[in-house]
């Protein structure tokens, strides 16, 4: 695929990506002051299911709490890691706290951007199987925070 069809997939974000050490306060303060809630809250992995979970290359367990809000166009996506090794407790540590960590963007499917972003020296830093609504996808974070200033996400919209 050519350069300029790969950068065209960049063109209109889902999601946005917060990462949070505690949900509580931070659901309160957007629901109180913007107006913004009830969220959908989950937990990651859904407990029995049998989620393919990779960490800087290695098979990993971890697990987190999810809430989601769509904002029009776009979803508001916040996270608390609970247990484990991921790029959200990394977040966590180098920012002292919450704050911005990616946008998210679907595409058809995965190889051809892994191939462009690698081209560009941009590695995975973690990805996993989607579940619920997004069963059969899968979800992939590059590193790309010295370069964007935030994670960039990648979730396929084909299901094979």
């Amino acid at each position: 695929m050519e350069e300029k069809n790969v950068k065209e997939m960049f063109r209109n974000p889902i999601q946005i990506g917060l990462i949070v050490d505690d949900l509580e306060p931070l659901l309160k303060n957007l629901e109180e002051i913007l107006g913004i809630g009830p969220f959908r809250v989950v937990d990651f992995p859904p407990e029995g299911a049998d989620v393919k979970m990779i960490y800087k290359g290695e098979p990993s367990k971890f697990k987190a709490k999810f809430c989601f809000f769509d904002l029009g166009n776009i979803e508001l996506e916040i996270i608390q890691p609970l247990e484990g090794d991921t790029v959200w407790g990394d977040f966590l540590k180098a920012n002292n706290g919450m704050g911005l960590h990616h946008i998210k963007f679907l595409v058809p499917e995965h190889e051809p951007v892994r191939e462009y972003l690698e081209s560009k020296d941009i590695q995975i830093s973690q990805m996993g199987s989607s579940v619920g609504k997004n069963a059969g996808k899968e979800w992939v974070f590059y590193n790309t925070e010295d370069l964007f200033g935030f994670a960039l996400e990648i979730m396929n919209s084909v299901v094979k």
